[in-house]
């Protein structure tokens, strides 16, 4: 009983918060609960019917038993109208209570912090986006079918204690075994069924993280090792659904029996009733008429049952990525236009884990400049990006933007006005024109072609196939890696982010290839500020001062020919890439 009553205080709290995924179809929702009542209200004058043809058989009444019988007719009609309307519609609800559910599944995932991000499987995300908000919007609606088919067939109860109260009683006993060996089914189903869905997003996270390194896995002649993995992952969950399969079907058995058990019972006792003249023949009849919907009631509340699992389920799945499980960016700062480019760092800290990646930096950047930061793997140079990006949030000290703290200034402002460009920028399965338009999706031709072009990728794209229109594949798989970073860098033109920031954007680069990279990172504006990564310090040797960072110390600020004379790790790293 506590866990019923566990389930159903669960069941209220998780119903609540769903209305936020289908009010948005509310009036389609009010039409399935009103059609859900007709048919109810159908369902329970029928089988008074049916006990009226009986009794007018009985009675030899011919004509009224017409009567009844072209009443019937009617009202079947009616049903099956009602019944093509319900269908439709809950379909309609369906579709576009879904759709809704995802969408806003998908923008709270968004405002997920990185570090959460990268601390689960992607696999998780997807499974949850994807199969748990389908299951909240299809188990809401069956919850209240159900719910309203319960309660139109409780009246059957009531019916069968008028008739006979020991025939009452036997269908309560009946009726309560039969629950409480269902309940005991449903609960052990819910715990193979959690489990089975947190094995389930681990497969598709493996099967996703497999799609998008094929050809890795080819060149590395890995498949065996990969089918292996996959194979464990595919049995652990055919392990539990075969459970689930065994559980089933033990108590499926088990309920069978006692009902079928609970039949002869029902014989013998009419049967005792009638000889002991307690019960007429045709009220006998009657009760047996009614004894399907008793049966309706005991299947309708197990299907109740396990919605109310699987909707349970689902839902603190979806629940915890909207609520608090996972930690949001915030986004109440100060809401800024156009952000100048003067950029402050103050004693600033940071670690990912334990140890210290950044150890109290302190560097002025003036809008305009150039600036290049060069240092051994892992000096934490990606860092201080990931900072200035909000990606990550400050463990101590202050990264100050125009003057302001840029914890004060709105997520949204820092990235219209500052842009990352990785070492590999991720291109998505989208057309070209797409793929460019995705930060400014109001940018015109002109515009477009004018970046395209300051870019150097201009004459890629109209050697392409369908050019603009061309579709390059997943991670942008038909460009090669220069061709990714400077479309990358015509995406950011068209953005007219006002800061841009490159990490590593000519390190996996050829000669030729990085020329023209650089040819577009320098021809940019004068008034954006350029923050420039590079292992090959090539790249940076024009830059106006150029920053060198060692195990999250600045060591040095300077020109190139500055830094060559004083700074003996410039003078390291120059020295290795001139070898």
């Amino acid at each position: 009983m506590k866990k019923i009553k566990k389930d159903f205080k669960e069941l209220k709290t998780n119903l609540k918060m769903s209305w936020y995924f289908v009010k948005e179809e509310k009036l389609y929702f009010i039409l399935i609960i009103f059609l859900s009542l007709i048919l109810a209200g159908i369902g329970f004058i029928i089988p008074l019917f049916s006990a009226q043809l009986i009794l007018k058989l009985t009675d030899g009444l011919l004509k009224e038993l017409m009567v009844v019988a072209i009443i019937m007719f009617f009202i079947e009609m009616l049903r099956n109208v009602v019944t093509y309307f319900f269908r439709k519609i809950f379909e309609l609800y369906s579709i576009k209570a879904t759709t809704n559910a995802q969408i806003k599944m998908f923008e709270e995932t968004l405002k997920i912090k990185t570090s959460e991000i990268e601390n689960n499987t992607t696999g998780m995300f997807v499974d949850r986006i994807n199969n748990d908000t389908e299951e909240i919007i299809n188990t809401f609606s069956h919850l209240c079918s159900i719910a309203i088919n319960m309660i139109s067939n409780i009246g059957v109860f009531l019916a069968i204690f008028v008739i006979n109260k020991y025939m009452f009683l036997y269908f309560v006993i009946s009726f309560i075994i039969i629950v409480i060996i269902e309940t005991k089914r449903t609960n052990i189903y819910y715990e193979k069924a959690k489990k089975m869905r947190l094995i389930s997003e681990k497969k598709t996270g493996l099967i996703s993280e497999i799609v998008r390194g094929l050809q890795d896995i080819k060149l590395l002649d890995a498949q065996s090792g990969i089918l292996k993995r996959t194979r464990k992952q595919l049995k652990d969950i055919n392990d539990e659904r075969i459970g689930i399969v065994k559980i089933t079907s033990k108590f499926q058995f088990i309920s069978g029996s006692v009902s079928d058990l609970f039949d002869v019972v029902f014989f013998a006792l009419g049967s005792l009733l009638v000889y002991l003249n307690s019960l007429t023949i045709a009220n006998f009849v009657i009760l047996y008429t009614y004894k399907p919907r008793v049966d309706n009631l005991l299947n309708f509340y197990n299907s109740f049952s396990m919605y109310v699992k699987n909707f349970n389920l689902s839902a603190t799945r979806v629940f915890e990525v909207i609520g608090d499980t996972f930690e949001k960016e915030s986004d109440n700062g100060k809401k800024a236009d156009r952000l100048r480019g003067k950029i402050e760092f103050k004693d600033v800290s940071f670690a990912y884990d334990k140890d210290n990646v950044l150890k109290n930096i302190s560097f002025t950047i003036n809008p305009g400049e150039r600036v290049g930061f060069v240092g051994s793997s892992g000096s934490g140079k990606s860092t201080i990006f990931k900072l200035l990006t909000r990606l990550y949030s400050l463990d101590k000290g202050h990264i100050l933007i125009d003057g302001e703290e840029i914890n004060n200034i709105s997520n949204q402002s820092i990235r219209k006005n500052i842009t990352l460009i990785p070492q590999n920028p991720y291109i998505f399965n989208f057309s070209v024109l797409d793929n460019l338009k995705i930060g400014n999706l109001n940018a015109s031709k002109a515009e477009v072609i004018e970046a395209c072009k300051r870019a150097d990728i201009y004459d890629v794209i109209m050697n392409l196939d369908d050019k603009f229109n061309t579709f390059v594949g997943e991670g942008g798989v038909m460009l090669s890696g220069g061709e990714k970073q400077r479309l990358a860098i015509a995406r950011t033109l068209l953005k007219k982010s006002n800061i841009i920031l490159f990490d590593e954007a000519t390190s996996a680069l050829d000669n030729v290839t990085q020329d023209k990279v650089q040819k577009a990172i320098y021809g940019l504006d004068k008034d954006k500020t350029i923050l420039i990564i590079a292992h090959r310090l090539s790249t940076v040797n024009k830059c106006d001062k150029i920053v060198v960072v060692d195990h999250g110390n600045i060591v040095d600020i300077g020109t190139h020919k500055e830094l060559y004379k004083r700074c003996d790790k410039y003078k390291e790293l120059y020295n290795c890439e001139a070898a």
